[in-house]
């Protein structure tokens, strides 16, 4: 609404007479319109009473909560099936090998516990070999370096399949 007042009138033109009228009506429009009016000293002092009434909540520790928890469990058993200490554990029981065993705080080490479980459920492990020589391994002999003769030995794979070809001639 435009300020309108005695001085913007009189400006515009309006006889002295139709003035007064012409307040008397905007001060009753304005009062009409105002009839529930708080005033903003009166609006902030109950908007500060009920930020105070309102209780701020504690902080909460991420660290501390279950979902957190979850995964750190979940990350430590990923770490400790992928290390040395289940080396000998079969690839599908490590999950089941490690919630079988006690990671509390006067736990034994790993290894010992890890040689108790192995006594009840030798299943779940794999047999250390028991001699230390090296295992033939499937490794073709011509992909070596040819000797001084300039050929490559015969490997065990190509003496049985000239046996088999030569069988079925």
């Amino acid at each position: 609404m435009a300020n309108i007042g005695r001085k913007f009138l009189t400006d515009h033109g309006v006889p002295d007479e139709q003035l007064d009228a012409i307040m008397n009506e905007i001060n009753t429009t304005i009062s009409n319109r105002m009839t529930g009016y708080v005033p903003q000293t009166e609006v902030q002092a109950q908007i500060d009473a009920a930020l105070k009434a309102v209780k701020q909540p504690e902080p909460v520790d991420p660290t501390k909560t279950p979902e957190y928890l979850k995964l750190a469990d979940e990350r430590d058993m990923l770490r400790a099936i992928g290390g040395d200490d289940f080396a000998q554990v079969k690839p599908k029981f490590r999950e089941t090998v490690y919630g079988m065993l006690d990671r509390g705080e006067k736990a034994k080490p790993i290894k010992d516990q890890m040689d108790e479980i192995q006594k009840g459920f030798e299943e779940y492990f794999t047999q250390a070999p028991e001699t230390t020589k090296e295992q033939p391994r499937n490794t073709p002999q011509y992909s070596k370096q040819p000797g001084h003769s300039g050929t490559n030995p015969t490997s065990e794979e190509d003496k049985l399949f000239k046996q088999l070809s030569d069988a079925w001639k």
